[in-house]
């Protein structure tokens, strides 16, 4: 075998490899990034709603849920919807489609604070979350 046909057998080899992970992360119902941690910061206005919205996928089991309680000092949280990203109308949903999770927070006084959240099926308790998700709120004081 020569080196240049080694080479493109181990390329091969290295795409089946990543398209094989790619699919066995859809089946388990989250990204092949499974416990990699985002952060982002956002700003929002004293005495106003904000929102925070990650990809989720519920028919899987996972959910997003809140790491560690809230500073309820700061924010406060007002609800948290599912919504499928192929859904139209709420007679519309794909069974097995992904979605959105959007988190409503209303910002109560200036200052920081951080939201953490964690993707995890409820029902494993000893098992890692698939992701974490880190927010940094950055509350300015309203006008």
């Amino acid at each position: 075998m020569t080196i240049h046909r080694i080479s493109t057998v181990c390329r091969r080899l290295l795409a089946y490899s990543i398209v094989a992970a790619a699919i066995v992360g859809l089946i388990a119902g989250h990204s092949v990034r499974a416990a990699e941690k985002t952060d982002s910061v956002i700003e929002a206005t004293a005495g106003k709603e904000f929102t925070i919205s990650m990809k989720s996928n519920r028919t899987t089991g996972y959910g997003w849920q809140l790491a560690k309680p809230l500073d309820e000092t700061t924010v406060k949280l007002v609800k948290n919807d599912y919504q499928n990203a192929t859904q139209t109308s709420p007679d519309q949903r794909i069974v097995g489609g992904p979605g959105t999770e959007v988190w409503t927070f209303k910002a109560l006084k200036s200052g920081k604070t951080t939201i953490e959240f964690k993707y995890v099926r409820p029902w494993e308790k000893d098992k890692a979350p698939g992701e974490t998700k880190s927010v940094s709120v950055v509350i300015k004081e309203g006008k």
